[in-house]
């Protein structure tokens, strides 16, 4: 009876689990079906696949990694669900493949040449959960991130709910320190959401769009609006290109606090995520300021100009190059005559920037420590 029982089990897992392509490792479920399901082996499961892009950031990979697997076998208890996990590295050098091959081998690897960014790298990965995996639900995560302990309990309830099915769900990333502090998490009406007291009514809120650290798509939202548009914002800028186009498109889009993580965001952090010209106030030493002026050019920048140019005309399908050069010069100009036109001024804007970003006193006390020192 025992033999024909795994006979069958094996024959149950062929049919669930795709077949492996060459091109990738083969998969391994993170849930196996056990024999008490043997009855009913054709229920539809929910199939959620966590996509996170890495790049040369060893240490962080293997963290969040450890967290996934470590809240696997606490999740999912009634294997309703399957998780996948998809790691796209786009070209590491730091030995981060070969650590996720021999630590974490139920990891789908998917390996890029180191020029695919965040945008191309989220792409790759939610086309390979959808035509390999067929999931039900793409779920973007950062690797820099500490998972709350219950998160895959609340993913999985989220994923599991009606409720759900035509709603992008974002999570909030709060600072390890001020634990008020909300760092990464969406916006409404044009505003960032930067503190819990945002969800002192409801646990989740209706927002316009969302960062990237923590959302789950649902397969409906792929089917009807395509992938994040990678070509033109290759780093920054596609999570909310991608989620506000989904809004437009009727989908409901929510932050929920039941989606709760943490990192350490330091002073750096605070101001390098800082309009350009809110920086070279900051900095005034000419090393820095050059820094910042190649940030214009510099795709790893949140302010570079193609991410600012194509934000403003989301709308068109092509923007001319001269806009791109318009822009660059007007920035650099902004700049370079601020501290003789725009002083006043771009005080009044760092104080109501530092409001609306929650930040906390004494952080607001080293930025401006931070500065005195700098000139």
């Amino acid at each position: 009876m025992f033999r024909l029982k795994k006979i069958i089990f094996n024959e149950v897992q062929k049919l669930i689990f795709p077949t492996p392509d060459s091109r990738f490792p083969t998969p391994y479920s993170l849930f196996p079906i056990p024999y008490s399901l043997l009855p009913t082996p054709f229920a539809k499961m929910t199939q959620i696949s966590l996509i996170i892009p890495v790049r040369n950031r060893q240490h962080y990979t293997q963290n969040i990694l450890s967290q996934i697997f470590q809240q696997i076998p606490q999740a999912n208890t009634d294997n309703t669900s399957v998780i996948s996990v998809i790691i796209v590295d786009d070209g590491s050098t730091d030995g981060t493949p070969d650590m996720i091959r021999r630590q974490f081998p139920n990891v789908y690897l998917i390996e890029g040449d180191g020029n695919l960014w965040w945008t191309g790298g989220i792409c790759l990965g939610m086309n390979y959960a959808i035509d390999k995996l067929d999931s039900d639900y793409l779920v973007w995560l950062n690797d820099d991130i500490s998972l709350s302990d219950n998160f895959l309990n609340n993913l999985i309830d989220i994923c599991q709910s009606p409720l759900y099915n035509n709603t992008i769900v974002g999570g909030i990333v709060r600072d390890k320190t001020y634990s008020d502090w909300i760092v990464f998490s969406g916006m409404h009406k044009k505003q960032p959401i930067r503190s819990m007291d945002y969800f002192a009514t409801a646990e989740a809120r209706s927002v316009d769009t969302l960062n990237g650290n923590i959302a789950i798509i649902p397969r409906a939202v792929v089917d009807k609006i395509g992938f994040p548009d990678a070509d033109r914002f290759r780093h920054y800028g596609g999570d909310f290109e991608f989620v506000s186009r989904a809004h437009k498109s009727g989908f409901n889009v929510i932050l929920s606090s039941k989606l709760q993580a943490t990192t350490d965001y330091n002073l750096n952090d605070l101001i390098r995520y800082m309009p350009p010209l809110l920086q070279w106030y900051l900095q005034p030493n000419t090393a820095k300021r050059l820094e910042i002026l190649k940030g214009f050019t510099n795709l790893k920048s949140n302010y570079n100009i193609w991410h600012m140019v194509n934000i403003i005309y989301e709308e068109s399908h092509h923007v001319p190059f001269w806009r791109y050069a318009i822009s660059y010069v007007r920035q650099v100009i902004k700049l370079l005559v601020s501290d003789f036109l725009l002083k006043s001024k771009t005080e009044t804007t760092l104080k109501t920037y530092l409001k609306q970003q929650n930040a906390p006193e004494e952080t607001i006390k080293g930025l401006m420590n931070h500065r005195t020192k700098s000139v």
